[in-house]
């Protein structure tokens, strides 16, 4: 005859079983093998005069098809997400050797290289003046152009100083002021950088594109490419 004093009661049993199973090296996980161990080791040791009730029962089997469920959908996404990272990379590539616009101005220049730079003026200008600046915040170059339409203009800087002599190559700074209406404004400038190679991001799950002139920049931060 069973001594009913030394069968576990499911409580009893779900504290002490879970503790040896719930624990897979160093996460806290319940995997699907584990769960059926614990479930079928449970039924097993069930006190007989106070058996599993139905409603516990048709419980468990419910959280059993849900770990299921949720084990599925976790391989299905992982899947999905490799499959959009190899379109996005094959994608990508085609974009090596062409040239996107960087905002904010600044951008490699000097050298035989022209810097070739987009100023967006959404009113146009009756004059607009470009300046070109070294990473110190010494005045370069200086140009100014005058009666300019809106949309986006192309400029490029010859990577000479003012008196004509070559700048070496180094990061510089592009800038726009833009008379309009007799009113000074900043205009937008992106500098035209060649892409050399991209690469998969997985922080921001996204594809980042590395420059001529060393920089790296994301995909989400380009507005235009050009050929």
């Amino acid at each position: 005859m069973t001594n009913i004093n030394s069968i576990l009661t499911t409580e009893q049993f779900n504290s002490q079983q879970a503790n040896s199973i719930y624990r897979e090296g160093d996460s806290e996980m319940l995997g699907r093998d584990a769960f059926l161990q614990l479930f079928t080791a449970q039924l097993k040791n069930q006190n007989p005069l106070d058996p599993m009730e139905n409603e516990a029962f048709v419980a468990q089997l419910a959280q059993f098809s849900s770990v299921e469920g949720i084990k599925g959908m976790q391989s299905s996404l992982e899947q999905l997400v490799g499959n959009l990272r190899e379109q996005s990379l094959l994608n990508g590539s085609t974009l090596v050797g062409k040239r996107v616009a960087v905002a904010g101005g600044f951008g490699q220049g000097g050298g035989q290289r022209p810097t070739e730079t987009l100023v967006s003026l959404p009113n146009g200008a009756d004059q607009l003046s470009m300046s070109v600046y070294d990473m110190d915040g010494n005045l370069i170059f200086r140009q100014n152009v005058g009666d300019l339409e809106p949309g986006e203009h192309r400029f490029a800087w010859s990577g000479q100083d003012m008196d004509g002599n070559q700048m070496p190559v180094d990061r510089y700074q592009v800038t726009a002021s833009a008379l309009v209406d007799g009113s000074i404004e900043v205009a937008p400038v992106s500098i035209l950088e060649t892409v050399s190679s991209v690469s998969w991001n997985p922080a921001i799950q996204q594809l980042d594109l590395q420059l001529l002139g060393g920089d790296t920049v994301s995909l989400a931060e380009i507005q235009t490419i050009a050929e």
